[in-house]
């Protein structure tokens, strides 16, 4: 009968040695598995806010200048309210950029972002009762579901033409039934005229006035690292209302570029794209080349060791927070100034 015998300490030590080796390639296997979905999951967010992001901005640059069946482009659109440099809504207003702006702005944009500034009518609207004289002073109107004030401004337009008056008294009969739209001359209207004979085919639009920018969120990463917002704020012009609270749209957009398509020769087809500060006519401009930088909210989506990436404005840059980030580009024509 043989003698049991123990493992030698060389045995012992070598299983030791393997069992921690096994338990270290475990433990990479776990802790890439987990860098892995973080990767993963940062990326899915920065694509899905783009999507969101882009299919946002994109519908409101193709409604801006929006006047009804007719296009801001081919019509020009009679103003007669007061003050005139309140809506001031042409082609050339529809769509204005501030490049590059300083801290020190209306809208606490963040410095070196773009703000994009938009004009057109509103989705909802009203028709005309029935046809009215150029010179008459009131309107008549299904009703008020609109819901407009005394004050506002109102955009009456046909598939030929465009005019802009402001609401002088309380619109009579608002509600359900006929309602009457005063636009009389005088400190809000430097005219009681239209520019045509609408009949009851025209259409009754409130004008609004939209701003996207970019701000600080006040919200920060698991790190501490700041996180700046998409941000929307917008109002029905002469409402008597300053423009709405800031909304925040998304959380994690960096930054902001814009740039013009540009129509240098008259002939509807766009010759350049520039900043605008390079634009010497907003009427020749008839799209918008749209960079939006996002980062992830995560500080550990990538290695924190440092990390090279083309930004926004095309200058590569090497950042170390652990942040993924991704820029997108999408160009939008603005339909409404085109043929």
């Amino acid at each position: 009968m043989k003698k049991l015998r123990g493992f030698s300490l060389i045995e012992l030590m070598i299983a030791m040695t393997l069992g921690i080796l096994l338990s270290l390639a475990v433990s990479q296997v776990l802790l890439g598995s987990r860098a892995s979905d973080n990767v993963q999951e940062a990326l899915s967010q920065i694509q899905e806010n783009a999507r969101f992001a882009m299919s946002y901005i994109g519908k409101e640059v193709r409604m801006a200048g929006f006047i009804g069946c007719a296009t801001i482009s081919s019509t020009s659109v009679n103003n007669i309210a007061l003050p005139a440099d309140e809506v001031d809504f042409s082609d050339a207003t529809a769509l204005i950029v501030d490049n590059d702006v300083d801290a020190d702005n209306d809208f606490d944009a963040v410095a070196g972002t773009d703000i994009l500034h938009l004009k057109r009518g509103s989705d909802e609207f009203i028709r005309i009762s029935g046809a009215i004289a150029p010179s008459s002073a009131q309107i008549q109107v299904e009703n008020n579901s609109v819901g407009f004030e005394q004050g506002d401004f109102v955009l009456v337009s046909d598939c030929e033409s465009a005019d802009v008056f402001r609401i002088t008294s309380e619109p009579a009969g608002a509600g359900e039934g006929t309602a009457t739209l005063a636009h009389a001359a005088g400190a809000t209207n430097s005219s009681g005229t239209l520019s045509r004979l609408y009949s009851a085919d025209a259409e009754l639009y409130g004008l609004e006035e939209l701003h996207f920018f970019i701000q600080d969120s006040g919200k920060t990463t698991n790190r501490g690292g700041a996180i700046n917002s998409l941000y929307v704020s917008q109002r029905r012009i002469g409402s008597g209302g300053p423009l709405s609270a800031a909304t925040e749209l998304l959380e994690g957009v960096e930054d902001m570029q814009i740039e013009l398509g540009v129509d240098t020769n008259d002939d509807q087809q766009i010759d350049q794209y520039v900043d605008a500060d390079a634009v010497a006519d907003w009427a020749d401009v008839l799209s918008l080349k749209l960079r939006l930088q996002l980062y992830s909210t995560n500080s550990a989506a990538v290695n924190g060791s440092g990390q090279t990436f083309t930004n926004a404005v095309g200058e590569e840059v090497e950042v170390d927070d652990g942040r993924m980030r991704r820029v997108f580009i999408n160009v939008f024509a603005i339909r409404n100034k085109l043929p």
